[in-house]
């Protein structure tokens, strides 16, 4: 039995130095360039050995031309950082294809990225909804969202505090409405354990938002406020159940 116990310890001590080679001899990420992308026309496509990348993106929006061209500019920046980050995260510039087949790439398998966007309007803003989906082989894909939103009267790019009234507690107004309205949104699984952290009265949680003329509508990724299978989840919130909070052009 001792013999057995120490012919284990010595294919697990093996195996864990076949990894550490691996991990040190592997190339290692840099860091994402800036928007180093150039978006050509409203839609981006690349195919290349070891991924897969489309892209959608508005070029133009109801906001006046200097407002437009900087409205514009934001989103294909945000577009052209996530396909960066993606291509550093893979590593496809120095990837050999020894190394690709170590991680499962090759031979049809490719990680993917797609980003797609839909609009949502209302009397006093536009907004524009990116959903961005990863697929790396793990064990299963990533979603997240990122939202702009514009005052149409301005052109100013609205942030979630912009929307209220000064010294209005808007966050933990949020956040009592949110953990109130989310069991009965993502169903007979609702968990206190998933929705409690991310409804916490901070901007970050309820950064991703749009009106759509009767609601303030806030969107959270898988895992956010449930688990993964139960998808991403959406909250509207009547314009009416916080009148007392908003400023008079966005109730």
């Amino acid at each position: 039995m001792q013999r057995n116990t120490y012919i284990g310890i010595a294919v697990i001590l093996v195996i864990f130095i076949g990894i550490v080679l691996y991990a040190a001899t592997r190339p290692v990420p840099a860091k994402a360039p800036g928007a180093t992308v150039a978006l050509p026309g409203n839609h981006y496509v690349e195919h290349a050995p070891y991924y897969d990348i489309a892209a959608n993106y508005a070029t133009s929006t109801p906001l006046a031309a200097a407002e437009n061209t900087v409205a514009v500019a934001e989103m294909k920046r945000f577009v052209a950082d996530t396909i960066a980050q993606f291509k550093s995260d893979g590593n496809f510039a120095t990837l050999t294809p020894q190394d690709a087949a170590k991680i499962g790439l090759g031979a049809g398998r490719k990680e993917t990225l797609n980003i797609v966007y839909l609009t949502a309007s209302s009397s006093h803003t536009v907004s524009y909804i990116f959903t961005v989906y990863e697929d790396t082989l793990g064990a299963h894909g990533n979603t997240f969202f990122k939202t702009f939103t514009f005052d149409t009267t301005s052109g100013a790019a609205l942030t979630l505090a912009d929307l209220f009234a000064p010294g209005a507690d808007y966050l933990g107004t949020l956040s009592s409405l949110a953990r109130a309205k989310l069991p009965a949104i993502t169903g007979q699984g609702a968990d206190a354990a998933f929705i409690t952290p991310d409804t916490t009265p901070d901007d970050k949680n309820f950064a991703n938002f749009f009106f759509d003329n009767q609601n303030l509508v806030i969107l959270f990724p898988p895992y956010a406020v449930a688990p993964y299978a139960a998808g991403p989840q959406t909250l509207r919130i009547p314009t009416s159940e916080l009148a007392n909070i908003l400023k008079p052009e966005y109730r």
